[in-house]
């Protein structure tokens, strides 16, 4: 193809062959930093958190036996993606059961936004700035890191980004309503409950502008897949949502009705530091910047719209959600922000090119530098982290389902990172963080969940060792369990501690962890520093 196709009337490159460069670059990006990562795990391809083997785990179980779970003899709402795990399932029912199975999908959804973004700033008429819009999304966001996570988040940006346009083009008057959007709606709400807060914002304008039907519309289709689970949850004893969301939500998290005002009052300090994370906060100022302008171009059209949703979208994930690190839980927002902040401003400042004697607003280049240090911080974060997470969750958790794999088949362990154990290892877990055992889950519900309960879960279920964050977890420790061993990994970046330590509940268990763990010892990749502890030692009480 020759270099006059590619480029249109005005001489910029057309949308098809701006996003081909976006997809080349997300592509590379991702294939490089894989490869660095294998570099650091022996070869053996992990995942950069623990999480997405969860979702493998209950994708197998919901494949061959129909139970919502991580063992087939157990309801559990481990998984705060009720579409992504159904799309595992019908996967691995079909035959694609590998561990890579969510590195695809995740690769195929991050095309599928880069696809939409480019056609986005096309019918924005923005161009002349397609590749380094797209680029800036694919670096930031970060869409490479994200697919080496392995979750169902590059999904639901590619719904949301999707669904917020749509809407925004009826708000404008350029596209009627059509089922498509619904469906949008409730594939986005159904991939993640986040989702109802851009359903929310999109309901709250289409209210405003009467377009009353419109509204509902967006209300029903959000509505849908929730009170679907929570249907499905609660007829198998559930509760109405996830446990994952239960546990992960904001700062009124478990508080009961009576006292769930006091609770969001008394931490707005907390809500007041969520927000102003970078870059959320800088994306999310400069667009009310860019929508206070008001001389832009935009400003009649879809971009306005855009960024009105993604400001309210951006207050409530801030005031609602626990914000988590590694990326992925604002990834939306700030690939959202980056086209809502790009299509109010850039107008402004390709029009002063235009006319040189028009004087570029004040506020521009100032947003440019405002905008340039936050993202390009994160951006190069997430390339010098990933391969480092994946070497973590490689010496930690994979060394761990190893472990028990050999030294537990088929017995009852507790754990607090259960992903990759319950993937590759066939033993019983009782998940102390109480995403996948319920009772566990109704305890911290209750606030109930101390070391009489931790001690009673223990020998209920007949637990024959545990592994847990002793920094973590410490404080609730019964005094009489046995201290065996301890695992350190060193240049932690992706788990919650870099210490873990194994616990037997009486001398008869300790007996048979200890030779288990001297026995593993030898095969512990580098990096990992273990010991056991003498008889002597671990006859001792372990008090925090």
């Amino acid at each position: 193809m020759n270099d006059n196709a590619r480029l249109g009337a005005s001489g910029v490159l057309q949308w098809p062959h701006a996003a081909a460069i976006g997809i080349v670059a997300y592509i590379g990006l991702t294939v490089t930093l894989v490869w660095l990562g294998l570099q650091q795990t022996g070869g053996v391809f992990v995942y950069a958190q623990d999480d997405p083997y969860i979702h493998l785990t209950m994708a197998r179980t919901l494949a061959q036996s129909g139970v919502w779970g991580i063992r087939p003899e157990e309801f559990a709402g481990a998984s705060s993606s009720p579409l992504w795990t159904l799309l595992l399932a019908g996967l691995q029912r079909s035959g694609a059961a590998a561990e890579w199975v969510p590195l695809i999908l995740n690769l195929a959804s991050g095309v599928g936004v880069i696809l939409v973004g480019a056609r986005i700033i096309d019918r924005a008429g923005l161009q002349r700035v397609s590749v380094p819009l797209l680029l800036a999304i694919v670096a930031v966001t970060p869409l490479a890191t994200l697919a080496i996570i392995g979750l169902e988040h590059t999904l639901f940006l590619l719904f949301a980004l999707a669904f917020a346009w749509r809407v925004s083009e009826m708000l404008a008057g350029d596209r009627p309503d059509g089922v498509v959007t619904w469906l949008l709606c409730a594939a986005m709400v159904a991939t993640r409950y986040e989702g109802l807060f851009l359903a929310f914002a999109a309901f709250a304008l289409l209210a405003s502008r009467r377009r009353i039907t419109s509204a509902l519309m967006v209300a029903i289709a959000a509505a849908v897949p929730v009170v679907a689970y929570a249907a499905y949850s609660v007829a198998n004893g559930g509760p109405i949502v996830p446990n994952s969301v239960l546990m992960k939500s904001g700062p009124a998290r478990f508080a009961s009705v009576g006292s769930g005002i006091a609770a969001v009052l008394a931490d707005w300090f907390s809500i007041v530091q969520l927000f102003s994370r970078p870059p959320q906060l800088v994306l999310t100022l400069a667009t009310l910047i860019g929508l206070a302008l008001g001389q832009s171009p935009a400003d009649g059209r879809p971009s306005r719209h855009f960024a009105i949703l993604f400001v309210i979208t951006s207050i409530l994930h801030a005031c609602l959600v626990k914000l988590e690190w590694f990326f992925r839980y604002e990834a939306y927002l700030i690939a959202i922000g980056l086209l809502a902040a790009g299509l109010l401003v850039l107008p402004v400042e390709l029009a002063a090119r235009a006319n040189r004697r028009r004087r570029i607003p004040t506020p521009v280049p100032l947003l440019v530098v405002l905008l340039a240090v936050p993202l390009a911080v994160r951006a190069l974060s997430a390339l010098a982290v990933t391969p480092g997470a994946m070497r973590n969750v490689y010496q930690q958790q994979y060394q761990m389902a190893r472990f028990f794999r050999g030294a537990y088949p088929g017995e009852t362990i507790a754990l607090n990172d259960i992903g990759a154990v319950s993937w590759f290892a066939p033993s019983r877990i009782v998940d102390v963080m109480g995403l996948a055992s319920p009772d566990v889950a109704l305890l911290k519900r209750q606030r109930r969940f101390d070391r009489d309960a931790i001690d009673r879960l223990v020998r209920q279920h007949g637990v024959r060792a545990i592994a847990m964050y002793e920094g973590v977890f410490a404080p609730i420790f019964p005094h009489d369990w046995r201290l065996v061993g301890e695992w350190k990994i060193a240049g932690n970046v992706a788990v919650s501690e870099d210490t873990v330590g194994f616990f037997a509940a009486s001398e008869i268990d300790a007996q048979h962890l200890r030779r288990a763990l001297a026995s593993f010892t030898p095969s512990l990749p580098a990096g990992v520093q273990c010991r056991v502890f003498e008889p002597g030692e671990t006859a001792r009480q372990f008090r925090p």
